[in-house]
């Protein structure tokens, strides 16, 4: 069922906005534990740091990673509900060809390998 164009609009321009919201938080949590494993020297060898920098990685990123994937599960249904002048259009055809499925598994298969490299630094 296709909803009316202008509805679809504002919800896809919402969830563009909400999905692009994220990546500000994911780049400030990853960036920010990069500088402390550089910079943080003796510091990392205290267990309670490591596990606090520990913490905020593996919660940020989960955190970032289910949120992200919602919004690509509401891309997927936005797909489904394309009014048909929208899908009609050459942006529509690229739309509909959008592998989502593959975007969902990168975007729990990349933050989790950047957890991993994390972590093997600061332990």
């Amino acid at each position: 069922m296709n909803m009316q164009e202008s509805t679809w609009l504002e919800i896809s321009g919402q969830r563009g906005r909400a999905a692009s919201a994220f990546l500000i938080p994911f780049t400030v949590v990853h960036s920010t534990v990069l500088v402390v494993i550089a910079f943080a020297g003796d510091a990392l060898t205290d267990s309670s740091v490591q596990l606090a920098v520990a913490g905020v990685v593996i919660i940020g990123t989960i955190w970032v990673a289910l949120s992200f994937d919602g919004e690509l599960a509401n891309f997927a249904a936005l797909r489904d509900d394309m009014p048909e002048d929208v899908a009609s259009s050459s942006y529509g055809a690229l739309f509909t060809k959008a592998p989502i499925g593959m975007f969902r598994v990168i975007g729990v298969v990349f933050p989790a390998v950047m957890v991993v490299l994390e972590l093997m630094a600061i332990y």
